[in-house]
């Protein structure tokens, strides 16, 4: 059959959810690469730490949701040929949601059965299951749970999907070309990352491939080393068998871990897990992207736990990544006004099933040998250069917008006298109306003057200067314009005049958003009494904003005013009350208060408290459970609903 390219729509379980939160994310991320030490002898530069942040800014979170599940319909792309059928979501950041292979009718991916939201990425927000593509900051991409631009390119009688974005923490572009030949037994998947500014910018991209847990399921490599860490520390291990663990059968690791395998430069770049008959997906790239990882949640309770968690009925999985550094620890320099490009294919691959369980060398040989055979590297290399021209540099018809942000940047960038973003990838228009827009073009955010929730937010030094200048002028007594300003300072660690000009803002007009800000910059100027003053009165500002309140309790729950924050959720809406969340927060404040009946009541309802938006490594609910247990002559074990300790 001819290649197919279709847009069209599936019915899955969905938890309903909103884009984003109301309140700016100011507060610091956790993420687990972070603080890390290094264990490594001086050969080996990963470039531990480079490229960490402490926030998200300006990017909001995405932390409103449910673990309710709904059926819908959600809108697909399909590519398809005679071998293959893949079907993306363009509105979780361009995902892979399954790859199927039509001669031996079966999947390649871990599919997963619901499209169900938890705390697992950098902006809160991230599902399981398929390919996940992650650009620009360690962790997962700010649009793992966002709508992509999309657009259709025609070469020579086939379609080719693209899809891209303007990531606004590196100020670069990004596209993903993804195209299936009529004869190919490999999709085939075209990189581009374009930094047009005038300065070197971290970078860090990885492909997140997640594939069933498996009963003697082997991983293959060409790797005889691997980074991992372990105590807040960065080392190296030799490979396969680690502490008495041959890693190489992902199901026989015992706790949550990752392994970075260190691939030689002249060794071939892929990843595969083989099941017992020696069959399994395989992905592998041009030369560019050199790193590959696996990840397990393990084999204790509290990774069953998650596995559980993530999913409906779909089981377990385990995850094998394509990165363009060696490691997650640290991002890779990329130069001023240069491009990164590469090529990744998936397919299936087959080998003698009798090597499979025996001696791992043998079976690396055969893998490397039989993906040789079905895709030579050379002509993969050579693949990415032919399609340069053909592909990557030629304009797509766009069929669905993403965010605005690109189409701002070619205004500032107009502004300056510089080029567009990009001369081949179309970022829609923006209205004059926009507050963005405004001030570059009129020196003011005029017509904001009553609004008090944001939609929108920049970093840059450029935006920076026209707020000072507006303030100054045009919008001195505009209280959303000085709530800007006193953002931009509060996240570039200008706390001083973050507090003056929130202060001011609130002068002008008191609301929830310049108020929590100010008991943001408080407590990160470390003066915790006005922190809290100030984040009380944010939350009777708007006390029906579960954004807001999320946020205000959490800043209550680390000053460790358990009385204030008890007295606080009694004030809030049933609606509010009964969000899971804040119920964990009611009964930790409880508990710390010596009302450890009342906490573990709230525990036990209803079977027990499931709180939709625990956190990757936070383990709230056992500490909870633990402090409750504390008092008490005859204790309890962990209950299994509340153990998530499966994390490093």
């Amino acid at each position: 059959m001819t290649t197919l390219l279709k847009f069209e729509t599936m019915q899955i379980k969905v938890s309903p959810w909103l884009e984003e939160a109301s309140v700016p994310f100011i507060s610091q991320i956790n993420i687990l690469q972070n603080g890390l030490q290094s264990r490594l002898e001086a050969g080996d530069d990963i470039g531990l730490g480079f490229g960490t942040i402490q926030t998200l800014y300006p990017y909001a979170q995405q932390n409103v949701y449910t673990r309710k599940l709904e059926e819908q319909e959600v809108e697909v792309v399909r590519l398809e040929n005679e071998y293959l059928k893949a079907i993306f979501l363009p509105s979780l950041g361009g995902r892979l949601w399954s790859l199927y292979d039509k001669v031996a009718q079966r999947d390649l991916l871990y599919v997963n059965d619901v499209i169900r939201p938890s705390n697992l990425a950098v902006r809160n927000a991230w599902v399981s299951g398929g390919v996940e593509w992650n650009i620009g900051v360690i962790g997962h991409s700010p649009f793992t749970c966002s709508q992509l631009f999309v657009g259709v390119v025609e070469v020579e009688g086939m379609e080719v999907l693209r899809m891209y974005e303007y990531e606004r923490i590196r100020k670069v572009t990004y596209q993903m070309d993804f195209f299936l030949p009529e004869d190919s037994k490999f999709l085939m998947c075209r990189m581009r990352i374009v930094n047009p500014n005038e300065i070197e910018v971290p970078m860090y991209w990885w492909s997140n491939m997640a594939v069933p847990e498996l009963d003697g399921g082997r991983l293959v490599v060409e790797a005889d080393e691997a980074y991992t860490n372990g105590e807040g520390a960065v080392y190296k291990v030799q490979v396969p068998v680690v502490e008495g663990v041959d890693i190489t059968y992902p199901k026989t690791i015992p706790h949550a871990v990752d392994y970075f395998f260190d691939i030689p430069k002249a060794k071939r770049k892929y990843i595969t897990q083989l099941d017992e008959s020696g069959y399994g997906m395989i992905q592998t790239s041009t030369s560019r992207l050199q790193g590959r990882k696996l990840f397990v949640w393990g084999q204790a309770r509290g990774s069953e736990r998650w596995q559980e968690y993530l999913t409906n009925e779909a089981g377990h999985y385990i995850e094998i990544q394509a990165g363009l550094a060696k490691t997650q620890y640290g991002c890779l320099h990329m130069e001023p006004a240069s491009e990164w490009e590469w090529l990744e294919a998936y397919g299936a691959i087959q080998v003698d099933k009798q090597l499979v369980q025996g001696e791992w060398q043998s079976l690396r040989k055969q893998v490397t040998q039989t993906l040789e055979e079905a895709l030579p590297e050379k002509r993969l290399e050579q693949l990415l250069k032919e399609t340069r021209a053909s592909i990557a540099l030629r304009e797509a018809k766009l069929i669905k917008t993403g965010s605005v942000f690109g189409a701002i940047e070619n205004i500032r960038r107009e502004q300056e006298g510089k080029g567009t973003l990009s001369e081949n990838l179309d970022f829609g228009q923006v209205s004059k109306e926009n507050e963005w827009v405004q001030l570059m073009l009129e020196g003011n955010m005029g017509g904001c003057e009553d609004r008090e929730m944001s939609g929108s937010y920049m970093k840059e030094d450029y935006y920076y200067k026209l707020l000072q200048k507006a303030v100054q002028q045009k919008d001195k007594d505009n209280a959303y314009t000085w709530y800007h300003l006193g953002l931009y300072e509060l996240v570039h660690q200008q706390l001083d005049q973050a507090i003056n000009s929130l202060k001011h803002s609130r002068g002008i007009k008191a609301t929830a958003f310049n108020t929590y800000a100010l008991a943001i910059a408080y407590s990160l100027r470390g003066d915790t009494e006005e922190a809290i003053d100030y984040c009380i009165k944010a939350m009777r500002l708007r006390n029906d904003d579960i954004g807001l309140v999320k946020e205000c309790l959490s800043l209550l729950l680390k000053k460790e005013t358990y009385e204030i924050l008890l007295k606080e959720v009694e004030m809030l809406p049933d609606a509010i009350q009964d969000n899971t969340r804040i119920k964990a927060y009611k009964a930790f404040a409880y508990a710390k208060c010596g009302s450890v009946d009342k906490a573990e009541e709230i525990l036990r309802k209803d079977e027990w408290l499931e709180v939709e938006d625990i956190r990757e490594g936070e383990c709230f609910t056992a500490q909870l459970w633990n402090i409750i247990q504390e008092g008490k002559k005859d204790k309890e074990d962990l209950p299994f609903q509340l153990d998530f300790k499966a994390t490093f």
